[in-house]
């Protein structure tokens, strides 16, 4: 099929897409001068590695139906190389295929000058690092290589629309479980037989051996019953094989869960991604140190003028970056006890920023009355917003005791989102080691988190409902479902459910580990809850979740909805339910754990959540300062996840 579409293209009719050998083609001719020869592909070799025997012969009669004809019959095994002249417009390429029925992994005489990889359905059913070190063994002489892994699956499965969990009819006193549990236990049974679920491992085991993410995009199967029944039940069918031990294993009911589905077909996405990469890339990690950063005194830099870029609100839906230029031969620009730091990136909040963005804020209240340098300013626009930064120290003030041992270190800052900032010493936050950048943004909503779930004082059994799946919702899903466990009952305890209205977000909160993942107007079906967290900013989420928490229960409330006026209905059934309505909010903590929390032990066991969590992988898009109207917009309109600005 791969090679059908480099010859061939694929699709039908208005669909019909061009093959890759006319794009790359038209690519090469679109970048020529015109005082140059014609640029254009006149040769292919194409490897196809394959280790089922029993697909060669079906392989070879393809290429004969293709044009092709036997050159060479090079191996016992069945192998062999076949060779045909296609015309392209205006180019004859000469195309050989050599069938190798051996494990990639196996070659003994890689070919050289390998420009193209791919590897389809394919890069998750390794280990990341021993892949990457295979592929190495490709990349020698010429160019490095690109790899394309399309099709790469990302670990989560879901129907649309998802079921819970419901009581099953089994003698055995079972549960039916919801979607997301039965899917989730189908992919610890991938992953116990050897698959890779994370696409950023893979990311991350090439980048350490010098390759780089070129792309990175979406390419969810979706199966809907009514248009291809047959590839619906091939897939229940693998999924029921695959997760039917498992599930039992957990006193799950397997067997009522597939019947429910067939009783109730509904399409089917699979997540995948395609990735592409350089699979070498001039990689040099510097040491930073005073080569790079000043010491003391600003006027020690090299840099005489260096530009600033920041993000301003000018005024509902309307943000824009201005541009600052910081004498730095001026001793004054950096005072006595602050820090200079060069951003990598920072981090949009999917819930303040956004009111901010829309103008949903009380006028001239505090910016924030806990973080120092924003309880003096105020929500009037225009406005420089933003609460967090990470990046490197540049520069320090002469009064800095530990400038020597800050240059070059990578710290958090709750600062606006800006190339640089300068800020207090005492107000930055050294990144653990083994943190990355992307991870430590992560920071201050994985506080905020973790405030929320000890304000909620879950005990154990106990179901909690979390409404909203933005970035703090997520967070709080995963936290929990660190705790969740699955008990046989026919009763549900310890579950975790998650509310949102986008299907995206919920297939997130599937690979978070909840048990449940389901459209906001499954609630009556799922609930009652014992608690239930209030994260989606709308307020008709509240009021779902008053109306679905068991009577003597407790409903946490860490939306902040601007100066939207909430109305609620708090008839008499809340006046006998003895339920309780408690607002959370990270900037202190409370009363009631202020004899064994404080910020710092808070802060210490956040970093430790961010480096288990990785929270990077919730990162949906990366966008240059200078398209933050976009960055916003996108949010707005639910479009992505989370968006971070990266700075050069």
């Amino acid at each position: 099929s791969m090679l059908e579409l480099i010859l061939a293209g694929g699709g039908e009719g208005d669909q019909k897409k061009p093959s890759m050998l006319a794009l790359v083609n038209k690519v090469l001719e679109s970048g020529q001068k015109n005082d140059n020869p014609t640029l254009a592909i006149t040769k292919l070799e194409y490897y196809a590695y394959e280790t089922n025997l029993n697909l060669l012969k079906g392989c070879k009669e393809r290429l004969i139906k293709l044009g092709f004809q036997e050159i060479q019959a090079n191996s016992p095994k069945g192998g062999g190389s076949f060779r045909r002249a296609t015309v392209e417009p205006a180019n004859d390429v000469e195309i050989t295929v050599h069938l190798r029925p051996i494990d990639f992994q196996a070659e003994q005489s890689p070919p050289k000058e390998i420009d193209l990889i791919i590897g389809c359905c394919f890069a998750d059913l390794f280990d990341p690092e021993q892949l990457t070190l295979s592929l190495q063994r490709f990349a020698f002489g010429g160019s490095p290589p690109l790899v394309y892994f399309p099709i790469t699956f990302a670990g989560t499965t879901r129907f649309i629309p998802a079921y819970p969990s419901v009581p099953s009819r089994s003698p055995r006193n079972q549960m039916i479980p919801s979607d997301t549990t039965a899917f989730s236990v189908y992919s610890e049974s991938l992953t116990r037989h050897g698959h890779n679920l994370d696409p950023s491992m893979i990311v991350d085991a090439i980048s350490d051996h010098g390759g780089s993410l070129i792309s990175k995009g979406t390419s969810d199967w979706i199966i809907d019953p009514s248009l291809d029944s047959h590839l619906w039940e091939t897939m229940l069918y693998f999924f029921g094989m695959s997760g039917a031990r498992e599930m039992t294993k957990h006193y799950l009911d397997a067997t009522g869960w597939v019947k429910q589905c067939r009783l109730n077909p509904r399409t089917i996405v699979v997540s995948n991604v395609d990735l592409l990469f350089h699979l070498q890339a001039d990689s040099h990690v510097g040491e930073i140190g005073e080569d790079v950063a000043s010491i003391g005194d600003a006027a020690n830099s090299n840099l005489q003028t260096v530009s600033v870029q920041e993000i301003q609100f000018v005024s509902p839906y309307n943000v824009t970056t201005v541009t600052k230029h910081w004498d730095t031969s001026d001793s004054g620009h950096l005072s006595p006890d602050k820090v200079e730091i060069e951003s990598l990136c920072s981090l949009i909040s999917s819930g303040t920023e956004l009111n901010v963005f829309k103008g949903s804020f009380e006028s001239a209240s505090q910016l924030d009355t806990t973080i120092k340098g924003m309880a003096e300013e105020t929500m009037e626009y225009p406005l420089a917003y933003g609460y967090s930064l990470v990046g490197r120290v540049v520069a320090c003030g002469s009064n800095v005791d530990d400038a020597k041992s800050l240059i070059g270190k990578l710290v958090f800052t709750f600062s606006p989102h800006s190339s640089r900032a300068i800020v207090d010493r005492d107000a930055i936050q050294l990144v653990p080691d083994g943190i990355d950048a992307e991870d430590a943004i992560f920071m201050p909503f994985v506080e905020t988190a973790l405030s929320l779930v000890h304000d909620a004082n879950i005990r154990m059994g106990e179901n909690v409902a979390v409404y909203g799946q933005g970035i703090i919702g997520l967070l709080v899903t995963s936290i929990l479902s660190m705790q969740s466990s699955l008990i046989s009952s026919s009763d549900r305890f310890s579950s975790v459910t998650a509310f949102d209205a986008s299907e995206d977000r919920l297939s997130v909160s599937s690979s978070l580990g909840a048990t449940s993942a389901l459209q906001p107007n499954a609630a009556a079906l799922a609930g009652p809850f014992d608690v239930s967290i209030e994260v989606s900013g709308n307020p008709r989420a509240l009021q779902s979740a008053i109306d679905h928490t068991s009577n003597n229960g407790r409903i946490i409330v860490g939306s902040w909805y601007g100066d939207t006026d909430v109305v609620l209905k708090l008839g008499i059934d809340f006046h006998r339910s003895d339920k309780t309505i408690q607002a959370s909010q990270v900037s202190t903590i409370p009363s009631a754990l202020a004899g064994l929390w404080s910020k710092e032990r808070r802060f210490s066991f956040t970093w430790a959540l961010v480096k288990y969590l990785r929270p990077s992988r919730l990162i949906t898009k990366r966008l240059p300062l200078n398209e933050a109207q976009q960055a916003y917009e996108l949010l707005d309109g639910r479009q992505e996840v989370a968006i971070c600005f990266k700075y050069d």
